[in-house]
């Protein structure tokens, strides 16, 4: 099929934009009536809403923890944060990100200039603050605190999603030959799903409570700006 021949071809090109083999295999998704691969091609071209849809490959993706602190009357930038101590979920939720953007977007990302980050809410800041005081520093104080993103990080994503397009593409084409009709895969609807679900895995996940001391309740997804 030449619609599944183009991406094909556009996916072993690296210097493509993923984003041309996503919208390809919208199209492709569209003409068989496969709703799952729509579904999961829209939201790879347009954005996750929530994190019960994200896919794994785009959860607990580790990031540092840095930020400017004040110690007495020293200034320290760019410091490294510790989080010993604090809820192991908690804990967690600094030490990992959540990836909802298009993979358009996360290609922009990597090409952008200097450090990738997020701040941290200032009721969570504080949070970190009072548990370092606890750990036998009275005269801390956290001006400024960020989760720091590698670009490595964000790279593997994209990977990902291209490797797993790929595997679910020319799958297809070994199940059912690589001259098949549009005709013929609609009434394959079902096996292409089950090939979706090996290949690409669009597995759910649930949302994570991230639970502190004194009664609190904080959830800290976050997207990279």
């Amino acid at each position: 099929m030449d619609l599944i021949n183009q991406i094909v071809n556009e996916l072993v090109d690296d210097s493509l934009s993923l984003n041309s083999a996503l919208l390809k295999t919208k199209v492709l998704a569209s003409r068989i009536g496969n709703k799952e691969l729509l579904s999961w091609t829209n939201s790879e071209l347009s954005g996750y809403n929530s994190e019960s849809t994200l896919p794994n490959y785009r959860k607990n993706v580790w990031n540092a923890l840095k930020g400017t602190i004040l110690n007495g009357n020293w200034k320290y930038p760019d410091h490294e944060i510790p989080t010993m101590g604090l809820d192991e979920d908690f804990e967690k939720s600094l030490r990992t990100s959540n990836f909802y953007e298009s993979i358009q977007s996360l290609e922009n990302l990597v090409k952008e200039k200097g450090t990738l980050g997020t701040p941290v809410r200032a009721e969570i800041m504080q949070m970190i603050e009072n548990n370092w005081i606890n750990m036998g520093n009275p005269y801390l104080s956290i001006i400024s605190c960020n989760k720091i993103i590698p670009k490595a990080n964000i790279v593997s994503i994209i990977a990902c999603v291209r490797s797993k397009l790929l595997d679910f593409l020319l799958t297809i084409e070994n199940e059912f030959g690589d001259d098949i009709e549009i005709k013929d895969l609609k009434r394959k609807n079902t096996e292409i799903t089950n090939i979706m679900h090996q290949t690409i895995i669009n597995s759910n996940g649930t949302g994570n409570s991230i639970n502190t001391g004194n009664d609190n309740s904080l959830s800290n997804n976050t997207k990279i700006k």
